[in-house]
C-alpha cells in the first residue's frame, strides 16, 4: 500500500492581553489549544499538502530491473 507524507497548516487565532507585540507573540506559543479555555483556539485549515513517499520495496524493484 502506498505511503503519503501529509503536511497540514492549521490556523489558530484569538486575542491575548500583553504589554507589547513581542510579549503577545511569546504568550501565543503556549496559549493555544482546542478548548474554549485557551486564549488562542482553532480557526481553520490553511492548507494540506500530500506527497507520495516511495517505499523501500519500490526502490528494490527498480534496482533489480
Amino acid at each position: 500500500m502506498p505511503k503519503f507524507y501529509v503536511k497540514m497548516r492549521i490556523d489558530f487565532a484569538g486575542e491575548i492581553e500583553a504589554e507589547s507585540e513581542e510579549k503577545a507573540e511569546e504568550l501565543a506559543w503556549t496559549s493555544w489549544g482546542d478548548t474554549a479555555d485557551n486564549d488562542i483556539t482553532y480557526d481553520g485549515v490553511y492548507s494540506i499538502d500530500v506527497e507520495e513517499v516511495e517505499s523501500d520495496e519500490e526502490d528494490e524493484e527498480e534496482e533489480e530491473d
